[in-house]
């Protein structure tokens, strides 16, 4: 029996729904995280695009988790583009609330500035988010990643802290720790700032090289997820594990598509990655 619940972003499979349902099959997944599908973005999915994912995800049984949205991947010095983002949410709260989803991502702003001297505003736009997904029954889960402000861990944990909002959780991506440009330690230093808040995990791997991190399968890159299913699984994390593969085999992924993946360009090569990342992960002690 698996130690975890597992899914998958479905952009990294395909943005065809049949594609994405069949590979859930094959692995036995429990969810799907919506990022992109039919070539769009979630939160611009019609209400008839929304009744078919539900009536599919609900005849497969496979629970739609989350909603892998870009809130907060804006300028926080632009108004215009910071009405947008609340727009975006009050969308995906309509979409969350159509497929059962219970959990909404955002970030922390593009990075132009020192995180010290961007933090104030940071915290005030992320706790006035976290009210207004708080008032329709959901949580906002704050990724770090290197674009962003909070590039790792140890700043989303700050900014969690100093928002203070019940519904504003972690969301845990040990592999985006190997892009940070303060070289944080995915595991165990990520882990531990982050402990007691964190909500949902992503997995991808990597290894650093002169050129930049490579994305590999899980596993077999820098991370240490030995250690972490195992801490996972001492602490009794009870959320998902969900694989966001973020690699191709022919070909490579540009540095706009891993800052904003979306689309069938992002899917191409897709599926085959996933599957040596399924493989991969279903190989290790936890999920046999």
């Amino acid at each position: 029996m698996r130690a975890f619940k597992l899914g998958i972003i479905t952009d990294e499979v395909s943005q065809d729904l049949d594609e994405v349902m069949a590979f859930a099959r094959k692995y036995r997944l429990d969810t799907i995280e919506i990022r992109s599908i039919f070539d769009k973005p979630a939160h611009t999915l019609t209400d008839a695009e929304i009744e078919r994912i539900r009536e599919r995800t609900s005849a497969e049984g496979i629970h739609v988790c989350a909603l892998s949205a870009p809130i907060f991947k804006c300028d926080l010095d632009n108004a215009e583009e910071l009405a947008q983002q609340y727009a975006i949410a009050e969308r995906c709260i309509e979409v969350a609330g159509k497929l059962g989803a219970t959990m909404i991502r955002g970030f922390s702003f593009w990075a132009k500035k020192p995180f010290e001297e961007a933090e104030p505003a940071i915290v005030e736009q992320l706790r006035k988010m976290a009210q207004l997904l708080e008032a329709n029954g959901l949580l906002l889960m704050l990724e770090f990643d290197p674009s962003v402000y909070a590039s790792n861990a140890r700043k989303t944990r700050r900014l969690i802290d100093q928002v203070n909002a019940p519904n504003l959780r972690a969301l845990y991506d040990p592999g985006n720790d190997l892009w940070d440009p303060d070289q944080e330690k995915p595991f165990p230093d990520g882990y531990e700032y982050l402990k007691g808040t964190i909500a949902h995990i992503h997995l991808k791997d990597a290894v650093r090289t002169a050129e930049g991190p490579e994305g590999v399968a899980i596993g077999r890159g820098e991370v240490d997820y030995e250690g972490l299913f195992q801490r996972l699984r001492d602490d009794g994390y009870d959320g998902y594990l969900i694989v966001e593969t973020h690699y191709r085999l022919t070909s490579k992924l540009t540095e706009e598509q891993l800052k904003r993946p979306s689309g069938s360009s992002f899917s191409i090569g897709g599926k085959e990655a996933s599957e040596e990342c399924m493989e991969s992960l279903l190989a290790m002690n936890y999920f046999r």
